[in-house]
């Protein structure tokens, strides 16, 4: 999904909240619809931000495990 979808999905999730509380009211069931609907824009959001901390993490891993690497292979080209 691209990133601009990410947002787009938030507000038609907000907006289906809205619409399901106007159209059929205030009770049990479209209350716990609502908050399910709310809640998934905050999963989004939250595993987006996990993704994202953790492919970060990766990266600075490989690039620590190569810097020696690179750094003995310049010291044998010139001795």
């Amino acid at each position: 999904m691209k990133p601009r979808a990410y947002p787009l999905c938030a507000l038609l999730a907000v907006a289906i909240m809205v619409f399901v509380l106007l159209r059929f009211g205030l009770s049990l069931g479209t209350l716990l619809l609502a908050l399910l609907l709310a809640a998934c824009p905050w999963g989004v959001i939250w595993l987006s931000y996990r993704l994202a901390r953790q492919a970060e993490s990766e990266i600075d891993q490989a690039v620590a495990a190569n810097k020696p690497d690179e750094h003995d292979s310049q010291h044998g080209k010139g001795a």
